[in-house]
Parts: C-alpha cells; sequence; structure tokens
C-alpha cells in the first residue's frame, strides 16, 4: 500500500484542474460583478448626460413651461442615441428650484429592471434598479 501511495502524491498531472476548479467560480463572480457594475455605470452616465443636456437646451425658453418642453422635446429626440437606455422607461419633471425660484430643474428618471440588470443582479449584489439624476440651470437675469 505505501509504494501506491508514494506514486500517487508524486504524480501531479491533476493539479493544475483541481487548482481551476477552486478558483474558476471566484473568478466568474468577478467578471460577472466587473459587467455588471461597468452597465449600471454606463446607465448611470448616460442618464446623467441626458438630464444635463436637456437642462442646457431649455435656457432658450422664455417662460417655464416653453423650457419645460424644450428639455422634454430634446429628451424625446434624443434618449435612443444613449448607450444602454430604453427611450420608454424614461421619466421627466421639470420645475422652478432654488433660492427665489431663480433656477429650473431637469430630473430624469430611468428603471433599469426587465433589462440586463435583472440577469446580472440574480449573481452579484448592484444598486437599486431605479435611478434619478438632476440637472440645473440659472433662469436668466444675472
Amino acid at each position: 500500500m505505501l509504494p501506491a501511495l508514494s506514486r500517487f502524491s508524486r504524480n501531479q498531472r491533476a493539479t493544475t484542474a483541481i487548482e481551476f476548479a477552486f478558483v474558476a467560480p471566484v473568478l466568474l463572480l468577478l467578471l460577472v460583478g466587473i459587467m455588471g457594475y461597468g452597465y449600471v455605470f454606463g446607465i448611470y452616465h448616460s442618464i446623467q448626460q441626458i438630464a444635463a443636456e436637456a437642462a442646457r437646451s431649455s435656457v432658450s425658453g422664455l417662460s417655464d413651461t416653453e423650457r419645460s418642453q424644450i428639455a422634454r422635446d430634446f429628451i424625446t429626440a434624443h434618449a435612443g442615441s444613449y448607450a444602454f437606455i430604453d427611450p420608454s422607461k424614461l421619466r421627466v419633471r421639470t420645475g422652478q428650484t432654488g433660492p427665489q425660484m431663480q433656477s429650473f430643474e431637469v430630473a430624469v428618471a430611468y428603471d433599469m429592471s426587465g433589462s440586463v440588470y435583472d440577469s446580472l443582479s440574480r449573481m452579484v449584489s448592484l444598486p437599486q434598479p431605479m435611478i434619478e439624476r438632476r440637472a440645473i440651470v440659472q433662469r436668466g437675469g444675472y
């Protein structure tokens, strides 16, 4: 029995496969986590950008009603060109803000559920699926 045991301890042909079997799940989990957070950060960035660009485009309006319509029209026209964004899931809110209502705010909310986010969130912990980003611009009359 001892000769067989010593021969078994010297044979290291499958060592790499066994080590890979231990390490592979951790590596795959890290890879899925990186992809999930990259996807979420991409959406965060796209939502912030569309809110900021809509707020900047609203500066040309003369009244708050006109500013609101300009911002909504911008989002409707350009939402499809942003990465990872489904335009049908965008919700837009506009209004006055700040002291003496001197600022105009554009808030864009987006629901990530029902997308790749759901698949990735089952494997790794990701942030909440509902996000909102805001942009504020001066109303003029400096």
